[in-house]
């Protein structure tokens, strides 16, 4: 009966273990990258008056009339300033987070081969920790500069945080779940996004008071983090494969599924450990060298880039300046428009970990952006009747805010959680940090475009901006149609054989056809802290 049935049809148990360290790391991280997405755009207003004093006698062409302007240092108060000198300040804080972000990234190879995955998540809960401290003093300081490193700061801490928490998730997960735990990582970024847009709301924590409490509240998903630390699994796959400590990988597998039985997935990662010992762990440069994963490369870089550039976090960085240009009234209706977009990013992430390994990761990526061009096109013609109406209708402007959710539709049931999840799947343990690596970079990067670069060219193309973003979105959901394979439900052994004759290589491992046993020796080695 039970013994004539194959390991891949048995359904995994969702072991206390696993299910701790699956909801830790996304608390402690996932949270906060959601959470500094949006936590600037509510209280703007009233850092800006507070760190900026505006002078009435200063012109256009930022010269005073009378008393000489001295240049534009944000801790001096003495200045003036003129709306383009206080949007360039603005525009620098928002752009450090993203910026940094790119620079944390880079750091997810060396802080996972160096501290394993749990060690790595203490390093960056002290960076958020350090960031919390720079936003809390800003105010008291008058100090705009901390503002700016608190945010250079929280951008490492989640440019690394992205890239960690998805490789632990895929880890230690089964493959029959891997899809809906990896989708838990965007659920609780679009969590986050959510209660920094409810904390920001006047009567909360987004006033002249409290804002900074509002800003280094990203702490305390930290030190809950460290707090549960000890209680979450290691990685078997790094015991096992970049340890070589085959024992301790084994009763860890065994305590993750719930069963004795793990013999399957245990010959798995052996294959994969042999694999790594005959050419060690991949650099950034072999990465690209390498012709075994140059489509799985093409494919992970292309995501990242359309995920951002198709402007998901031009609404949630600037939501108010939209809303703004499209006429609804500042105030209540602008923060009820903006929680409204931020509850249905979490209500469609949800739907995503339901279906995801039902309706697989490729269908929800192409519905998902070919939804978005669609509601590019319907909000370029709503803003475009705005702008072009000297008085704007009330029923108008509201329509601007459906058109908006229904893009958030679009973004949350794919574009959004299943990038993150790809990466991790597409590479095996060798070639996964530099890819997570290099796609993460790509993506802080191109986010950090949008968030400098989208006012300015927001002025220039008026109603026509999110023509920009529907192309991306054509480019990406032709591409995906064309060239990204299903892998639902797939060992990271077969979904790189999927690739293998795009890539003009042999497939090794075909259809679990033929399993690989490889004798591997127990040794020590340090332990995943």
């Amino acid at each position: 009966m039970g013994n004539d049935k194959s390991l891949v049809d048995a359904k995994p148990q969702a072991t206390s273990l696993l299910i701790i360290g699956i909801i830790m790391s996304v608390v402690g991280h996932s949270f906060q990258y959601g959470y500094n997405i949006a936590v600037m755009n509510a209280p703007a207003d009233e850092m800006q008056a507070f760190f900026f004093k505006t002078c009435a006698n200063v012109t256009a062409d930022n010269t005073t009339t009378g008393e000489e302007n001295s240049s534009a240092d944000p801790n001096n108060s003495e200045n003036c300033y003129t709306e383009s000198m206080v949007n360039l300040w603005w525009s620098i804080a928002i752009a450090a987070f993203p910026g940094s972000g790119a620079i944390g990234s880079l750091l997810v190879g060396p802080l996972v081969g160096r501290f394993g995955r749990r060690g790595s998540f203490l390093v960056t809960n002290a960076i958020s920790v350090l960031a919390a401290l720079c936003f809390g003093a800003s105010k008291f300081m008058s100090s705009f500069y901390m503002v700016i490193l608190g945010r250079f700061l929280i951008g490492i801490f989640a440019g690394a945080a992205s890239g960690i928490v998805p490789m632990y998730i895929g880890e230690i997960s089964p493959k029959q779940w891997r899809g809906a735990f990896g989708v838990l990582n965007q659920l609780l970024i679009t969590i986050g996004i959510l209660v920094a847009q409810v904390f920001g709301l006047s009567g909360v924590l987004g006033n002249d008071t409290m804002w900074p409490i509002l800003l280094a509240f990203t702490c305390v998903p930290s030190i809950l983090s460290c707090v549960s630390i000890p209680f979450m699994p290691k990685s078997p796959r790094f015991l096992l494969i970049d340890q070589q400590n085959e024992g301790e990988a084994r009763n860890l597998l065994v305590k993750l599924r719930g069963t004795d039985d793990v013999s399957d997935e245990m010959d798995e990662m052996r294959a994969e450990a042999q694999a790594q010992a005959q050419c060690g762990q991949w650099s950034i440069p072999q990465l690209f060298k390498a012709k075994t994963v140059r489509w799985q490369l093409i494919t992970i870089l292309l995501m990242m880039a359309a995920q951002q550039l198709s402007g998901i976090n031009a609404v949630f960085f600037y939501s108010n300046m939209i809303f703004d240009k499209a006429g609804i009234p500042k105030g209540n209706p602008q923060d009820l428009a903006s929680i409204g977009v931020g509850t249905v990013n979490v209500i469609m992430t949800i739907i995503s970990v339901a279906i995801i390994e039902k309706t697989g990761r490729k269908k929800l990526l192409t519905w998902g952006f070919g939804m978005m061009v669609f509601w590019c096109v319907a909000l370029t013609v709503i803003l475009k009747v705005l702008f072009d109406m000297q008085e704007a209708d009330s029923w108008i402007s509201y329509l601007s805010i459906a058109c908006v959710i229904g893009y958030i539709v679009g973004f949350a049931i794919g574009p959004g959680p299943i990038p993150w999840l790809i990466t991790a799947e597409l590479f095996e343990q060798a070639a996964r940090p530099p890819a997570v690596m290099v796609s993460c970079m790509l993506n802080w990067a191109c986010n950090f475009c949008v968030g400098i670069g989208f006012p300015a060219v927001q002025e220039a193309t008026e109603a026509y901006v999110f023509l920009i973003f529907m192309v991306i979105c054509i480019a990406a959901t032709v591409y995906l149609q064309i060239y990204l394979p299903e892998t639902k439900g797939k060992t990271f052994k077969e979904i790189s054989d999927l690739f293998a004759a795009r890539n003009g290589v042999e497939a090794s491992y075909v259809g679990g056809t033929e399993e690989v046993k490889i004798p591997l020796r127990n040794m020590g080695g340090s332990e995943d802290v």
